[in-house]
């Protein structure tokens, strides 16, 4: 494999490894978001969650962006492929589309994550009582509204998928790239069999015999 592409290989998985970590560590920072609640609202704080999951998404982008970006697009390589390259070809595009459906679905939720942790207060969530819970029959009781767990640990594993699929794809472009051969162009004229011209007469145009060459 190319320097160049292991360098862009290098790169991606270093930023995937590091969203992931700031996703994990962003799974346990969330816990801290609630501080109290009184009979109006709900109190939360500002967590490192947020700084966390921000700088994940972006992360996360970025190493499939600079993948797409150094492949050109998944579509440059092997362009004049025989029909089974061409079938190896859609399924490595179809690899690269879905690389980046799941990074946008990890961003999504990394960011979603972290506006959960921005601080601040909110409204009550009602929630249906089970019957006999507390000594009392069914009903509604009115919490606050947390994030739920796992959030950012499934967007952090979406995103390591996400570019694990980028990678793949970059990787086979390259090998179809090697395997396809390259087309020379001839330059100048084509060769040609020698044409054969009649020989000429002995005489000249006016009947008469023509002298040899080097005779007065």
């Amino acid at each position: 494999m190319q320097k160049r592409a292991l360098v862009v290989c290098a790169a991606a998985a270093v930023l995937g490894l590091a969203a992931a970590v700031l996703g994990f560590a962003a799974e346990r920072f969330k816990n801290k978001a609630f501080v109290r609640s009184d009979v109006f609202r709900c109190e939360y704080r500002r967590t490192p969650a947020l700084g966390c999951g921000v700088l994940a998404a972006l992360l996360s982008l970025a190493a499939v962006a600079l993948v797409t970006a150094a492949s050109g697009c998944f579509g440059r390589f092997g362009a004049a492929a025989l029909p089974p390259e061409r079938r190896r070809g859609c399924a490595r595009n179809a690899c690269a589309a879905v690389s980046w459906l799941w990074v946008l679905s990890a961003a999504v939720s990394f960011l979603y994550g972290a506006s959960r942790n921005a601080g601040g207060t909110g409204g009550f969530t009602a929630v249906r009582r089970q019957p006999g819970q507390n000594g009392g029959g069914g009903g509604l009781d009115f919490v606050c509204n947390e994030l739920r767990d796992g959030v950012f640990a499934s967007a952090s594993i979406q995103a390591v998928i996400a570019i694990a699929c980028a990678i793949t794809a970059y990787v086979d472009a390259l090998q179809q790239r090697n395997r396809t051969p390259t087309l020379g162009v001839a330059m100048g004229q084509p060769n040609q069999a020698p044409v054969a011209y009649p020989a000429q007469p002995p005489y000249d145009a006016y009947g008469a015999n023509k002298q040899p060459a080097g005779t007065a």
